[in-house]
């Protein structure tokens, strides 16, 4: 049986990304669930966030920000991060994170997150209370040791790797359980 419940209502699995703009003397770390890869010519990615925050003005003014995969290990200062205004707080000091350069963009990348997204702002809307940004990927990074093959940056080791995923609607932190198929593979049972 299903129960219906209005729009409101919503709980989606959504990977914890903790998203920094700024420079390397001066940047803002928030936690943002609402992100989603958009298309792969050119590579872009969606982010969402709040109309209130500090964040949205920051990203908008910098004109580029990184997106940086958190793991449960950092689950503590990801939370902070989403709960305390860059306008009040310097987040990197707060919560002992470390910055590092990124390649191509201002913004810096987080060292303690082992997948990191340079992205620049191309295009940005308002819907509601929610400001969507959409970044161009111009580069990205991953921690050697989070890879089954070390040249194949395709081969993450989810295991190792140990993202943390937040529910919304219930608003919880879980990981990811074990692997139970192959997507593009297992549904060729049905062919």
């Amino acid at each position: 049986m299903k129960t219906t419940f209005g729009p409101q209502r919503i709980l989606f699995p959504l990977p914890t990304t903790l998203v920094v703009t700024g420079t390397m003397e001066n940047a803002n770390i928030v936690t943002i669930a609402w992100v989603t890869l958009l298309t792969s010519k050119p590579p872009t990615l969606g982010i969402s966030v709040g109309l209130k925050g500090f964040s949205g003005e920051a990203i908008q003014k910098n004109k580029n920000f990184t997106v940086n995969i958190a793991t449960a290990d950092i689950m503590v200062e990801s939370d902070f991060c989403g709960i305390t205004s860059g306008k009040d707080i310097d987040k990197f000091e707060k919560t002992g994170l470390t910055k590092m350069p990124s390649k191509i963009i201002q913004s810096p990348i987080i060292t303690e997150c082992p997948l990191n997204i340079e992205c620049k702002l191309v295009d940005s809307s308002i819907v509601g209370a929610t400001n969507h940004f959409v970044g161009e990927i111009v580069q990205t990074h991953i921690d050697t040791d989070k890879l089954k093959d070390k040249d194949n940056p395709g081969s993450i080791d989810i295991d190792a790797f140990n993202p943390l995923v937040y529910f919304s609607g219930v608003r919880e932190y879980r990981t990811v359980g074990e692997k139970i198929g192959d997507a593009y593979r297992i549904g060729k049972k049905l062919s």
